[in-house]
Parts: structure tokens; C-alpha cells; sequence
């Protein structure tokens, strides 16, 4: 499926208007490098957060099984209601990943990502839903 930024903008029009009626709160939104760089970017605008910050996992085994931090956005703290974005999710480990570091930093944690795939260890909070068949965005 091969998504025109158009398209990718509606999309973001319609997670929006699903964090907005889960009354978050939010107060700073986090990108997962890099798929979620502009997703995150859209919906700060859309939901009008201006905190906006990116955290960095990467694999460091090639059976891709260990991941490393290599940049995380400071402070976060018990303060902040945040956003956690990925534009989809396959397996879902790097989001579970991210947001467990984050809820340790002491936030309170949402997730959200245009689609997720079936076999995600876990559903985003938000999402337009399940696609298994790969998705082009034009970041990509």
C-alpha cells in the first residue's frame, strides 16, 4: 500500500481526532526514530503540543533481539503526559521498549501509530487499525 503525503496527512487528521477523544492531556509528544519523526510532527501540530522530542533504539545483535538506547529526550519526568509515536507498528517490541523506559523516567505514556501489523506484540492505544500488507509512506 503505497501512501501520497495527501494521504498521510488525512490519516493524521483522523489519529488526532482519536487522541483527542481519549483526553490525554498531553504535553509532550516523542517520536521513535525514525518512522514516527513525521507522524509525531503532524500530530503536534493537529493536537497543538508543542513539546516535541524523538527517542533513538537501535539493534545491536544481528538477530535482532537486543536493542540499545542511543538518544532519549531529557527530563521526563512525573510531570509529563506523553505521546509516544511510531507510524506502524510490525513487531512492536521498539514501542513496548520505549514506552516501559518512559514510564520509568516516571511519565505517564500513550502510544499511537497509523497501522500496526497482527503479529505486534502489542496495539498502539491509538491507530487507524491492522494492516499486514507492507505500507509505503513517503518518508520512507
Amino acid at each position: 500500500m503505497l501512501i501520497s503525503w495527501e494521504q498521510a496527512c488525512l490519516l493524521a487528521d483522523d489519529l488526532a481526532t482519536q487522541v483527542t477523544k481519549g483526553d490525554c492531556q498531553l504535553n509532550f509528544i516523542v517520536a521513535i526514530a525514525r518512522g514516527g519523526f513525521v507522524p509525531a510532527r503532524l500530530l503536534s501540530a493537529r493536537l497543538d503540543v508543542a513539546r516535541l522530542a524523538s527517542i533513538g533504539i537501535r539493534y545491536i545483535d544481528d538477530s535482532r533481539t537486543r536493542r540499545e538506547f542511543y538518544s532519549f529526550p531529557h527530563p521526563v519526568g512525573n510531570d509529563h503526559r506523553i505521546l509516544l509515536v511510531e507510524d506502524v507498528l510490525e513487531t512492536g517490541q521498539s514501542l513496548l521498549d520505549a514506552r516501559d523506559r518512559l514510564v520509568e523516567a516516571g511519565a505517564r505514556v500513550w502510544t499511537a501509530a497509523y497501522f500496526y501489523q497482527s503479529r505486534s506484540a502489542v496495539p498502539p492505544d491509538f491507530s487507524l487499525g491492522v494492516r499486514d500488507e507492507p505500507v509505503m509512506f513517503p518518508w520512507d
